[in-house]
């Protein structure tokens, strides 16, 4: 039965009689067996390109050098393999996550609230306030300059995408270890996660195992479009016969693979292209980006998605497929320069930085 689910919804077929009745029940987890009956995006591609509104930040990571100490913070030894947070899987994960959020939810008590108090007159309740967040501000920074280290050391908090040898690498319950499996053994799901104080929808996919309670799940806004683009990112980044997508999230690992090293020469890309570029690109990016979109009617393309219907295809400009010969501020290789603003440097000091 297994075998059969494999061989039909997990082969990017839109078979609802396995969708439905196959292998749900056979899983241990009951939220995979509900989200294995959720619909499922389709294999091929509809928008044609992977840029979406996150790429702005990898170009901004890549020069100041975040990007790379994410690669070693996660252990990430083998140039083609791309590492990302998902929503945490085990009790381990969900601490760490939960603590990131509430030293930044402390943070901005810290600026806002002892203002607040201030512009009300109430000075020494602003200076109580101000003393007691910025004890707990400091207790919290100096236990993650002692605490993460171990747990980034023993601990695994990643999905890995592993173009080398197209696996998927998830984190085991105890997130001590990986569970391993072949990318194609996976599918996306749609998944909706709604707030439960505004119920407002925040739509994405599981990207689960067909058998297993292994996936990678991720939710953007009330549209299905971030998803749409970034199961497409996923596929491109996993399909080895087709270069990567040129894009900043994927500069580093273009050198390293063999595709996309062979395209780049018989195309006359220029080297480190997303290093070099001027960051006002990004925006001439954003606006093809945005002109595509206005083909897609994003309501209409969700509901044929959750009826089993196509979902209108689209075809990327040619911006997204060689953007190099669309720049005009290319620097010379050699003064490519990386490290963090004060800015930045200050900003880091103040949060738990994972």
């Amino acid at each position: 039965m297994l075998e059969q689910y494999a061989d039909t919804a997990y082969r990017g077929k839109q078979d609802a009689k396995f969708r439905d009745e196959i292998a749900t029940d056979e899983r241990g987890s009951m939220y995979c067996r509900y989200q294995s009956k959720q619909a499922i995006y389709p294999r091929g591609k509809v928008f044609g390109h992977c840029f979406d509104s996150f790429q702005t930040l990898f170009y901004k990571d890549n020069l100041n050098g975040s990007a790379e100490d994410c690669r070693a913070l996660f252990k990430i030894d083998k140039k083609l393999k791309l590492a990302l947070s998902t929503i945490p899987a085990n009790f381990t994960d969900f601490i760490i996550s939960s603590w990131v959020i509430l030293h930044f939810i402390n943070l901005l008590f810290v600026i806002f609230i002892p203002s607040v108090a201030f512009a009300l007159g109430a000075t020494s309740v602003a200076l109580d306030f101000l003393l007691v967040l910025v004890v707990i501000w400091i207790i919290s920074k100096v236990m993650s300059l002692i605490v993460l280290p171990f747990f980034r050391s023993k601990y695994n908090f990643t999905v890995n995408f592993n173009r080398l040898n197209g696996t998927v690498e998830v984190p085991s319950s105890n997130a001590k270890d990986f569970e391993v499996a072949p990318f194609e053994e996976f599918n996306a799901h749609y998944k909706v996660q709604n707030n439960p104080k505004s119920g407002y929808p925040y739509r994405g996919f599981s990207l689960l195992h067909y058998k297993y309670s292994m996936r990678y799940e991720i939710t953007f806004a009330n549209r299905i479009t971030p998803a749409l683009i970034h199961w497409e990112l996923l596929k491109n980044f996993m399909d080895v016969t087709q270069p990567l997508a040129d894009i900043p999230q994927f500069e580093y690992y273009r050198e390293f693979d063999k595709t996309t090293a062979e395209f780049d020469k018989a195309n006359g890309r220029p080297k480190y292209f997303w290093y070099r570029v001027d960051k006002s690109f990004l925006k001439e990016m954003s606006k093809a980006h945005d002109e595509v979109l206005k083909e897609f009617n994003d309501e209409e393309q969700l509901d044929n998605l959750l009826m089993g219907k196509p979902i209108k295809k689209l075809n990327p400009p040619e911006i997204f497929k060689l953007p190099w010969k669309y720049a005009e501020n290319i620097k010379p290789e050699s003064e490519i320069k990386f490290g963090k603003t004060l800015w930045q440097k200050f900003y880091l000091f103040l949060i738990v930085d994972l």
